[in-house]
């Protein structure tokens, strides 16, 4: 005879929906406190949001033509392509793709960009790539935070994203490389480091002329954006006839003291036995590495009250990181009707998952269901409090006839290209959350296709 819950389905749920749900006040108090740590940061160096210069000083016309060599390092894969600018917002491009082992990302720092170098190598035999100078020269991409402090100069300051070579932090990545190219005599010079999210804000303007915010949502998040160089006070040198400079948040680090962010215990958890506890808890609860992982949490507790499955879990619900956030993504996707034996979200409980298909019920595959949306909202929600903060931030550069035609926002990253309706509901809750944008008529977010995301650092 099965188990009898201390506790009703509804009630259990909607606990979860009150430890999740964002109010408009709530809301807006985040998008004040963004506001905080974006000045601060700008003054300061070691800020929790870190506010880092790129020494980018200026954003593509559309109009910029050349052929270049690009690198591209971030969560999941190394990108090495070639990119062919013919000035007028398109491009072509050669790439290829090389999976990052996990041995690599936690391994030592040198075997890791002898990898990266090998990679170049192979790429510019597979592709013949060549120069009439001597030497290619190369763009970095580098998906992780670094103190920048010239535009081919830059030391690790942490990892992110599940890397974690213990001998990196505080090492110039540029350097790095070049030592790794040098060594295997390949004649390629790193000339230009940029973050990815830097780059995203570079390729978006070169396609669509003019944005000046970028947001990236997938394994990790991070923005950047055009700041006026007046206010990046923690920039000491003259910078000459500079009236601008593109500045990468960091905003996965967002409120790391917990002062503002209402954090459950499933984030908690997720942050406790994560590689790096304490640390980007912002962006462990909305991007793509940790969604999935919160909300096996949810489903694990809900196991646990015996209101779902009749109490009954799984090898895989009792791994970590074994409920993908492109579970959530094919759940919320998921219109069949929830008594069907074929509807997504019951193949991924039963035939992915693992659950013994006995022990789904209609009601479960429909409090699966709710559980993803309610996940997935707070996600939302968070996300456009980034972007809405951000937008309050950059306007004193609207308007200035740079983006005359409305607020751009290029976003990449496999959440928002892939998770259903997160991009319109972003803009929804915009609006929404930030009383002083009361018209969201000229703002326009632009997901980046897939081939722009080459562009980044050429």
């Amino acid at each position: 005879m099965p188990a009898v819950p201390s506790i009703s389905r509804q009630k259990a749920v909607e606990s979860i929906r009150e430890q999740f749900t964002l109010d408009k006040p709530l809301l807006e108090s985040l998008i004040a406190r963004f506001q905080e740590l974006y000045d601060y940061g700008l003054a300061n160096h070691g800020a929790e949001m870190q506010m880092i210069p790129s020494f980018v000083t200026g954003v593509p016309t559309g109009s910029e033509k050349g052929t270049y060599l690009a690198l591209d390092l971030g969560g999941t894969n190394l990108r090495v392509c070639e990119v062919a600018l013919d000035g007028k917002g398109t491009f072509t491009i050669k790439q290829e793709k090389y999976k990052v082992s996990d041995q690599l990302k936690q391994g030592p720092a040198r075997d890791l960009f002898d990898y990266m170098a090998t990679s170049v190598d192979n790429f510019l035999t597979d592709f013949g790539t060549t120069s009439t100078e001597d030497v290619l020269h190369l763009g970095f991409t580098f998906s992780f935070p670094v103190e920048q402090t010239a535009i081919d100069r830059g030391h690790l300051i942490h990892w992110t994203k599940g890397f974690n070579c213990p001998d990196a932090p505080g090492k110039d990545v540029v350097q790095l490389l070049q030592d790794s190219l040098d060594r295997k005599h390949i004649k390629v010079k790193c000339s230009a480091l940029v973050n990815d999210t830097v780059g995203a804000l570079l390729a978006h303007a070169y396609a669509s002329n003019g944005a000046l915010i970028s947001a990236i949502f997938g394994t990790g998040t991070n923005g950047a954006y055009l700041e006026d160089i007046s206010k990046i006070k923690k920039l000491k040198t003259a910078q000459g006839s500079i009236t601008h400079m593109v500045v990468n948040t960091e905003w996965g680090g967002f409120d790391d003291e917990r002062k503002a962010l209402p954090v459950t215990i499933f984030d908690n958890k997720v942050d406790r036995e994560s590689i790096r506890p304490r640390n980007h808890i912002f962006e462990k609860m909305i991007s793509g590495m940790y969604l999935g992982e919160v909300t096996r949490c949810v489903l694990l507790h809900l196991i646990d009250q015996l209101v779902l499955f009749q109490g009954f879990a799984s090898k895989a619900f009792n791994t970590q990181y074994a409920f993908d956030t492109a579970f959530m993504s094919a759940i919320e996707a998921d219109k069949e009707d929830a008594a069907s034996p074929t509807s997504a979200t019951r193949k991924v409980l039963v035939q992915t998952m693992g659950v013994k298909d006995e022990y789904v019920s209609k009601e479960d595959v429909e409090t699966v269901r709710t559980i993803c949306e309610i996940v997935g909202t707070r996600a939302a929600r968070l996300s456009s409090v980034a972007i809405a903060a951000t937008m309050v931030q950059t306007g004193n550069v609207q308007g200035n006839g740079a983006n005359d035609d409305g607020v751009k926002v290029g976003m990449d990253g496999s959440v928002i290209e892939f998770y259903p309706r997160l991009d319109s509901a972003i803009k929804t809750i915009i609006q929404y959350s930030a009383f002083y944008i009361t018209d969201l008529s000229n703002l326009t977010l632009r997901k980046q296709h897939s081939d722009e995301r080459s562009v980044k650092s050429s």
